[in-house]
């Protein structure tokens, strides 16, 4: 591969699949991001490119491509702008800020362009919580030739908020205060106290995260700003308008999370029904992280992305 080698944190228990490479390669305006890619094992049945949730990092879901590689699908992550071990956009590297959430969906482009001809046979997006929300907006662009679309707890809409909350997010950041967190939101992640509660039920796959986390200190990510939440509402609003999810016409599977505690289910329900090649489910029982919960919840949600693979391409 051309691309300068990165870094990949690998744990015993956890491995990257075979042949899998990580490298640096620049975004919109300059940013030095970190992609993966690993090769389908055996005869190649199409491709999927993934998109983290907010805070995560590619080495999340090398499980996730261990899985899609040994059913013959060429794999590619990306971390996010302002995330992993790719570029911070402000002084304080936790703090999670972006100013237009399409940055991120250009983002995502410039990868596949890299990528090129890897990439080959049907290509599906997958995601997850954030990266749902900016999958959609690639698919919504029209800028990849897709043959699908996954999403695991799409951020279509957050669990709490409301008017009210809003116009607090929204004057704050106007009011020039915009690379500010709000107080007292703590990252989310495997740093989090709260996380374990909400995240998942999987003990065994959260151990994973923070021994990760505690082997490289540098994807640490903290609370987001009133900036990036702003970005957030604007993109949120944009694709359950008309010119939004309705736009999208490749096949969808999306699910969510019956106890989710971060987006809104009601959200990814009225997104569902503007989509008319989507199929909508909810798994009782599951917390935010569908691909990192228990067997039993983590099964459900990759029974319909198989399923998605197979009818899709």
């Amino acid at each position: 591969m051309s691309l300068d080698t990165a870094p990949l944190i690998e744990l015993e228990e956890d491995p990257a699949p075979v042949d899998m490479q990580a490298f640096w390669f620049k975004g919109k305006k300059g940013v030095r991001l970190r992609g993966a890619f690993a090769p389908a094992q055996g005869k190649v049945r199409g491709s999927v490119l993934f998109s983290p949730g907010r805070s995560e990092y590619l080495e999340k879901f090398l499980e996730l491509a261990r899985d899609l590689t040994k059913r013959g699908y060429n794999f590619a992550v990306i971390d996010h702008r302002g995330q992993g071990l790719s570029g911070r956009l402000l002084k304080d590297p936790l703090k999670g800020h972006v100013k237009n959430f399409a940055d991120y969906a250009q983002d995502l482009e410039t990868l596949h362009t890299h990528l090129g001809e890897r990439l080959s046979g049907p290509l599906f997006l997958g995601a997850h919580s954030m990266g749902g929300l900016i999958a959609a907006d690639v698919a919504r662009r029209g800028n990849l030739d897709l043959a699908g679309m996954a999403l695991s707890s799409p951020m279509f809409g957050f669990k709490t908020g409301g008017s009210g909350l809003e116009f607090i997010i929204r004057t704050t950041n106007l009011l020039g205060f915009g690379a500010k967190s709000p107080p007292g939101v703590d990252g989310g992640g495997a740093q989090s106290k709260n996380a374990a509660n909400i995240l998942t039920s999987d003990t065994v796959r959260f151990a994973r995260d923070q021994a990760r986390n505690a082997m490289n200190e540098d994807i640490h990510m903290g609370p987001p700003t009133f900036g990036w939440l702003t970005a957030a509402l604007n993109l949120q609003k944009k694709m359950l308008s008309p010119g939004g999810c309705n736009r999208i016409t490749i096949p969808v599977y999306m699910a969510t999370a019956g106890e989710e505690a971060l987006v809104s289910n009601s959200a990814t329900q009225q997104a569902h029904k503007q989509m008319p090649g989507a199929i909508y489910e909810n798994i009782p029982g599951a917390l935010h992280e569908l691909i990192e919960e228990q067997d039993q919840y983590r099964d459900r949600f990759m029974q319909g992305f198989f399923a998605l693979l197979e009818q899709a391409g």
